[in-house]
C-alpha cells in the first residue's frame, strides 16, 4: 500500500473517473496546514507528499526545513505546486523538494511524476463481465461485476451490489487472450457513481504467480 498525502487546495487537480489516486494500492490524505501535514507524516508515515508552496500556518521552508532535520520524516517524496514567478521559484529552490510543478499544472505530467516517485504498477483500463463470490454474503454464489481497470497488484470494478470496505472476494474473469484469471483480494475503496453504481478498489492478497504474470503480460499488449 502505497500513502500519499495532499495539500486540500490541490484536490481538483486529482478530480474525475479514472485518477490513479483511486486505486485499491493507493491511501490518500488530505491536509489544509503544513502542521496537519507532518502530525498526519508521523501517524501514516506517507510515501509522497504533493503540497502547495507555502500554507496558511508557516511558509514553505519551514515546513520543508522540518521534514530534513527529522530521522523519522525525512524518508518521503515530495512536489511542490507553486506560482510562476521570480519569488516562489527562489522559494522553491531553498525548499529542495523533489520536484516542482507552476500554475497551471498539467495534471498528465504531475500524476507521471508521481507514479514514478510512488513506483506503482501501471494500471490499464480492461473491461470484462466478472464473477464475484463473498463469504457470508450472496450466500457464496457468484453475481455479476465488470472491471474498469487492472494492475498486477489489483482492480476497480463496478456494480449495482452495495459491498463494504473490508470485504474479502473470489474473483474469476478472462482476460484479452482467453486466459482465466481468478484468486482472492479484498475491498481497500468504495464509492458511489451516477447511475446508482458502485466503484469497488480491489487489491489482490492471494494470487497464482502464474495469473500474475498473464495479467502482465494483458497490460504490455495494450500499452
Amino acid at each position: 500500500m502505497k500513502k500519499v498525502l495532499l495539500a486540500g487546495s490541490l484536490k481538483d487537480l486529482f478530480a474525475g473517473d479514472g485518477s490513479f489516486l483511486e486505486r485499491a494500492d493507493i491511501e490518500v490524505y488530505t491536509a489544509y496546514t503544513y502542521g496537519q501535514m507532518l502530525r498526519l507524516h508521523r501517524k501514516e508515515g506517507v510515501d509522497l507528499i504533493v503540497t502547495q508552496l507555502n500554507m496558511p500556518d508557516m511558509k514553505g521552508e519551514e515546513f520543508f526545513e522540518t521534514l530534513r532535520k527529522s530521522e523519522e520524516l525525512r524518508q518521503v517524496s515530495t512536489i511542490i505546486i507553486s506560482e510562476d514567478t521570480l519569488d516562489h521559484r527562489e522559494q522553491c529552490k531553498r525548499c529542495r523538494a523533489n520536484a516542482v510543478f507552476t500554475m497551471p499544472v498539467d495534471a498528465v505530467l504531475l500524476h507521471s511524476k508521481m507514479q514514478q516517485f510512488l513506483n506503482v504498477a501501471p494500471r490499464k483500463a480492461y473491461r470484462a463481465a466478472l464473477a464475484v463470490a463473498i463469504q457470508g454474503n450472496f450466500k457464496d454464489r457468484p453475481r455479476p461485476f465488470y472491471t474498469e481497470n487492472i494492475s498486477a497488484k489489483g482492480m476497480l470494478i463496478r456494480s449495482e451490489e452495495p459491498l463494504a470496505k473490508g470485504d474479502g472476494i473470489f474473483f474469476s474473469f478472462f482476460l484479452t487472450d482467453g486466459t482465466h484469471a481468478s484468486g482472492y483480494g479484498e475491498i481497500m475503496r468504495t464509492a458511489r457513481t451516477p447511475g446508482s453504481l458502485y466503484q469497488y478498489g480491489i487489491r489482490f492478497t492471494n494470487i497464482d504467480p502464474a495469473v500474475k504474470t498473464a495479467i502482465e503480460a494483458a497490460i504490455d499488449r495494450m500499452k
